[in-house]
């Protein structure tokens, strides 16, 4: 079939599958099907796509797995000097906080980016999106080699925005997993850069690039890249913080004594 072709036939079973299409439209699908059996598999990684993201969104919202400081902390004060306090504290201890403890160690397929029209009836799915979608669907099925086909080929036929920072997005998430945090970084740049107008994907991508140059020993890049995932103040900015401040402890960037001395000086002035 022409790109065109296809275009149509895949706008058509993202209808189908919303449940948007009459009967006679139904009936001139499988038509389709019937001429090109392969294009029954496409109607099955949809199906599989779309109950994958109805049941990610019936769930409780899962964040990153991230190490961070205990709940009681957030509870205990909403001053960021307070905060930076019981930071020292815990940089402090006696058995030396590990920087490694503060990144992600996997990331979770919850943050893969997929095609904006699976979460919405009313947008309708392009040949981009739809290989998103297949590319989700191969990472779910735990056959990675066949996602980062999907993605390189959105990279590489559909280099444009969102399409090209998700898919790059999504290659960096599969090559951190894979600890190959050196081609991870050069994909959460390439997203990042992409998706300057994008706050979302952006501060995703800056967040995953800081933590892949702390895994290959590069706290300076890493304290500029969680900065900027902290800048956009999203659902990242609470890790970030922490993070950021661990870096900076470790590097010798931020005068600790001072914020204690900071925050004690208003206590007593109080």
């Amino acid at each position: 079939m022409s790109s065109s072709r296809d275009q149509i036939i895949y706008q058509q079973i993202d209808a189908y599958v919303k449940g948007t299409l009459s009967d006679k439209e139904i009936d001139l699908l499988w038509e389709e099907f019937a001429k090109d059996p392969e294009l029954l598999e496409r109607l099955e990684l949809e199906v599989g796509v779309k109950k994958i993201l109805a049941d990610k969104a019936s769930a409780t919202s899962k964040k990153a797995s991230v190490h961070s400081l205990p709940n009681w902390v957030w509870h205990f004060s909403a001053a960021a000097t307070i905060l930076l306090v019981a930071l020292v504290q815990l940089f402090r201890v006696e058995t030396p906080t590990d920087l490694k403890e503060f990144v992600v160690s996997t990331i979770p397929a919850d943050q893969f980016e997929v095609a904006d029209g699976l979460r919405s009836r009313e947008l309708m799915i392009s040949s981009a999106d739809s290989l998103l979608n297949l590319g989700f669907a191969a990472i779910s099925s735990g056959n990675e080699e066949q996602a980062m086909a999907f993605f390189n080929e959105v990279i590489t036929n559909y280099n444009e925005e969102p399409y090209a920072s998700k898919a790059y997005l999504n290659k960096g998430i599969i090559l951190y997993n894979d600890g190959e945090y050196t081609e991870a970084i050069s994909s959460f740049k390439e997203a990042a850069q992409r998706a300057r107008d994008n706050r979302m994907i952006s501060e995703k991508a800056f967040w995953y690039l800081g933590n892949a140059y702390v895994n290959i020993g590069q706290p300076e890049e890493a304290l500029t890249a969680v900065g900027e995932a902290y800048n956009r103040d999203g659902v990242f900015r609470k890790p970030a913080f922490v993070l950021y401040q661990k870096l900076s402890y470790d590097l010798g960037k931020v005068d600790f004594e001072d914020a204690e001395g900071v925050s004690s000086g208003s206590s007593d002035q109080n």
